[in-house]
């Protein structure tokens, strides 16, 4: 019992030491008994009043402890000098963060941008090796270095494996174009368009380059490989008259539509579903509506006499498709043709032969006619409305009589837009009817839009009616989102500028990948699923799309010259289709092939369902 004394605090003991010990029993048992309900409420109360008072009340330098005092109702937390070295302990002097250290923001030369190592290995060796087996040397290490992944005329796996692997920017050291520098980020692509000037730079078709001025022998090599002022003096003669083209022959582009949906109507089967080479009547299409733009002719690809294999539309069709094949085979892989003739090229050529034949005979008609019109019936006609008539083209009246372009440079610059815009178009539609049979749900509501400006088969469209349907426009512009045409554009740089903290030099050939860039997540949200509500006005999102994190059409002064004739032509078919049918598609997902343009990958075989 003494030693619990002591526990308590109760050292000195007397006489009625039994009294003291049942003192401290009562009072220990006070302390320690439950409360009941009342008493922890009142309790609670208490304490919660005394809170609120402390805090509304405003606090003096001495702090907390020198507001408690000894008399005070309620019990303190401590006294007066542990609360004392309490507030000396929990004093916090004043600090001052230092300017002085700054971190270093100079650029790292160019030589540090990371990129195959192998390649820089061998860099200081490929002079001594010949041209050929300097391409070889180059595919076989880039082929080991990648497992095998690389394929450049499948698709753009490549840029993708190498941005992977190496970040945003990568440098390789090529045998021929010297060094390559390949860019993704919208920030990075913004630089380069900011620094190009006003007359830019790009990669032209080397093989076609060929065709022009080795094999023909023409004066310039296409609009395409056309760099600096040259080529800003023909974008400007050429931006009106296309403009005016799209008003005066909207309604023949009207009817090669409908011819299309005839046409639909005829080949599909029992199911509704049209063959496997669908893609060709889109490329008779694509064709019809180039040559009432630029030719001002209707050369009957859609009509009966068109299909026959003898026609010129049927050899037409044969060229081009021939064309884009040999095309993207000579531009892919190794270019032996630089050193001999080889069968790709032979057959190219004679594709693009059959192509500028047919061209230059509608050339010469128009010379004819040109010289049988004087000046002043010529500048009378220009300067009305209705000024074309059915056997004139105003477009190459302009090359003709204003620029004063030769037959062949004409024929140069027509066939760059068959090969590549008619392909590009046509491409693009077949992914846009892609995207829209997978997706039934947008499809549906494009169908609502399209049926309140067409309220029955057969309807007038206009081109206030297109300029109406912003659904539409958006299920393009999402469409090239995903399959861009032209996966990737290049740039020559005109002066060094800084990238991702590195010095890139001037005349440093730039790979911006475009489809990469509009495929990731940090600029669009699902970037994989096609989502046309992403680029309506009223939509949250498209404020936080980067300007330049989707250029389907390029940008500044090198963008695509058809631009407003491919999304017209697009935008007119695509109402035509879905306000006739209901398409859907039952078989495997259907990717891109890279051949020079995207192309699909797999048979085109949609079914073509009648509207009730």
């Amino acid at each position: 019992m003494q030693r619990m004394f002591i526990r308590c605090g109760i050292v000195n003991l007397n006489t009625n030491s039994f009294v003291a010990w049942k003192t401290v029993r009562r009072l220990f048992a006070e302390k320690t008994r439950p409360l009941t309900a009342i008493e922890r409420q009142e309790r609670f109360r208490d304490a919660s009043s005394e809170l609120i008072s402390s805090i509304a009340q405003p606090q003096t330098a001495g702090g907390l402890a020198s507001e408690i005092s000894p008399t005070s109702a309620t019990i303190p937390l401590t006294d007066a000098a542990v609360s004392q070295q309490a507030s000396n302990v929990f004093e916090i002097p004043d600090v001052s963060v230092s300017s002085e250290v700054t971190r270093d923001k100079t650029p790292l030369p160019f030589e540090d941008i990371p990129g195959p190592v192998a390649l820089k290995i061998f860099e200081k060796y490929w002079k001594y090796v010949p041209l050929l087996g300097t391409q070889l040397i180059c595919s076989l290490l880039i082929n080991r270095l990648t497992l095998g992944q690389l394929k450049w005329n499948r698709n753009v796996m490549p840029l993708k494996y190498l941005f992977n692997r190496y970040g945003p920017i990568v440098r390789i050291h090529g045998p021929i174009s010297g060094d390559i520098v390949m860019i993704h980020r919208p920030e990075h692509i913004a630089e380069v368009y900011k620094q190009e000037g006003e007359a830019p730079v790009r990669s032209g078709i080397d093989v076609l380059q060929h065709y022009r001025l080795h094999y023909r022998k023409s004066r310039l090599p296409g609009p395409f490989t056309m760099q600096g002022t040259e080529w800003t003096e023909l974008r400007g003669n050429l931006d009106k008259p296309f403009a005016q083209q799209l008003t005066r022959y909207f309604g023949k582009l009207e009817m090669t539509c409908d011819e299309l949906v005839q046409r639909i109507r005829k080949i599909r089967n029992r199911q509704d579903e049209v063959p496997g080479d669908f893609d060709q009547d889109l490329s008779r299409w694509g064709m019809e509506s180039f040559s009432i733009l630029l030719l001002n002719r209707r050369l009957g690809f859609l009509e009966p006499s068109g299909l026959n294999a003898a026609s010129e539309p049927a050899r037409i069709i044969e060229a081009l498709t021939s064309a884009h094949l040999y095309l993207s085979r000579c531009e892919s892989g190794f270019q032996v043709w630089r050193f001999f003739e080889t069968p790709y090229i032979r057959k190219l050529f004679a594709a693009c032969d059959v192509i500028d034949g047919v061209i230059g005979k509608y050339i010469r008609q128009a010379q004819n006619k040109l010289r049988n019109r004087s000046a002043s019936t010529y500048q009378e006609k220009n300067s009305t409305a209705d000024n074309v008539e059915d056997n004139g083209s105003p477009i190459l009246d302009k090359l003709i009589l204003d620029q004063e372009m030769q037959p062949d440079d004409i024929s140069t610059l027509i066939m760059d837009m068959i090969i590549l815009g008619v392909q590009a178009t046509t491409n693009s539609e077949a992914f846009l009817l892609y995207y829209l049979a997978r997706n039934p749900r947008i499809q549906r509501q494009l169908y609502e839009e399209i049926g309140a400006l067409m309220p029955s088969r057969g309807s007038e469209l206009t081109q206030y009616s297109l300029k109406k349907m912003p659904y539409l426009r958006a299920c393009i512009k999402e469409c090239l989102r995903l399959r861009p045409a032209f996966p990737y554009v290049t740039r020559v740089l005109p002066k060094s500028i800084t990238l991702h903290g590195y010095v890139v030099p001037k005349d440093t050939y730039v790979i911006m990948a475009n489809q990469i860039s509009s495929h990731r997540e940090e600029n669009f949200e699902d970037p994989e699923k096609f989502k046309p509500e992403r680029w309506l006005s009223n939509n949250t999102e498209r404020g936080e799309h980067q300007a330049f994190s989707s250029l389907p059409f390029g940008y500044g002064v090198r963008s695509c010259l058809g631009k407003q004739m491919a999304e017209t032509e697009m935008m007119l078919l695509t109402a035509k289709l879905i306000r006739e049918f209901r398409i859907e598609y039952d078989y495997a997902d259907i990717g891109s092939n890279y051949m020079v343009v995207n192309v699909p990958n797999k048979p085109l075989r949609f079914r073509f369902v009648d509207r009730d």
